[in-house]
């Protein structure tokens, strides 16, 4: 084989990893992040092609599961946000459980996905956690076509699988009050609750405002994928802000494991112990609805992508606009 027929090349990728490129768009991983071994080990390669060699010039490189996942998730925890970083790799080890990690990459079908989701199931999760990890597996393996590493994603058009969602679930106006009570002179516990049902604010929201978030009229709120939203303060939430003098640096000083504990603790001592940390969300958006504030303005208070996420509080704001109907005094 004639050097002269094809080109190469070295590269580095943003995971740090050194690959060679040989003809446009066909790599392979030196599997190393040191360019002094890299170079090592591309000369070998081209001494290869030389002496013909080479194979796999004109084929997708050779890929097992288990190497791909490694290298997405060493992209992914620089290129991601941390929380997204953390469903990727709790997703993917699962994967590689119930699928054999040694496989060929290209080996991949949607029937593997099916495999996976009976290991979910064996395992006792959640069809809403399925779901999350489909679509996670799914956007992974987008990731290996855009690498080139796939010719195109064979999870492409897999269905999340459906099932019946219960209503949110949230607290009442009085139920709200016995909270805040059972809290008592907690400032800390005073304040996470309060930014929980005044703002919506999800957990690590919460746990990562700093100072500089709140501003005279509104909070930003850090949501997922990099977004922000801003959040008007209620007059409550803002007497509660007040107790406080203002700081530097994080809000909260508390890890969110601990935070969701000691919620969970309280709500519980309440006597609500059916209520998690997040449906204190669940009750911003839904008294919120009650209240008779249109859908869209909640989606966008929430931060949710989608309009369908929050139609999950479309029933609530139903039997309001009947009440009122109902109040018609003819």
């Amino acid at each position: 084989m004639n050097m002269l027929k094809f080109s190469m090349r070295l590269f580095r990728r943003s995971n740090g990893i050194w690959y060679s490129e040989i003809n446009r768009g066909t790599w392979r991983s030196l599997k190393t992040k040191d360019e002094r071994e890299a170079r090592s080990r591309f000369k070998l390669i081209q001494r290869e092609a030389l002496l013909g060699k080479l194979i796999l010039l004109d084929k997708i490189p050779s890929k097992t599961v288990e190497d791909f996942c490694e290298e997405y998730l060493s992209w992914a925890e620089k290129n991601r946000a941390w929380g997204t970083y953390e469903r990727a790799k709790l997703s993917l080890d699962k994967f590689m459980q119930a699928v054999e990690k040694r496989r060929q990459l290209t080996s991949i079908t949607m029937r593997d996905m099916e495999t996976h989701i009976d290991y979910c199931r064996q395992r006792k999760n959640k069809p809403s956690t399925i779901n999350i990890e489909i679509r996670t597996i799914k956007a992974a393996f987008s990731v290996a076509a855009a690498w080139n590493y796939l010719k195109e994603n064979p999870l492409r058009g897999f269905k999340q699988i459906k099932y019946h969602k219960d209503p949110p679930r949230f607290l009442s106006i009085p139920q709200i009050e016995k909270t805040f009570e059972v809290i008592g002179d907690n400032k800390r516990y005073r304040l996470i609750f309060a930014l929980y049902i005044y703002t919506g604010a999800r957990r690590r929201e919460i746990n990562n405002l700093t100072w500089a978030d709140i501003k005279n009229e509104f909070i930003i709120l850090k949501g997922k994928g990099y977004k922000t939203r801003m959040v008007p303060i209620c007059s409550k939430l803002r007497e509660i802000l007040n107790e406080y003098d203002r700081g530097v640096g994080r809000i909260i000083g508390v890890s969110g494991e601990q935070m969701a504990r000691q919620i969970k603790f309280y709500l519980k001592k309440a006597g609500y112990d059916h209520i998690r940390p997040h449906d204190l969300r669940h009750t911003f958006a839904s008294q919120l609805v009650m209240a008779g504030v249109d859908l869209r303005t909640v989606q966008e208070l929430l931060g949710h992508g989608s309009f369908n996420t929050t139609l999950v509080y479309a029933h609530l704001s139903q039997k309001h606009l009947q009440e009122a109907v109902d109040k018609l005094p003819y």
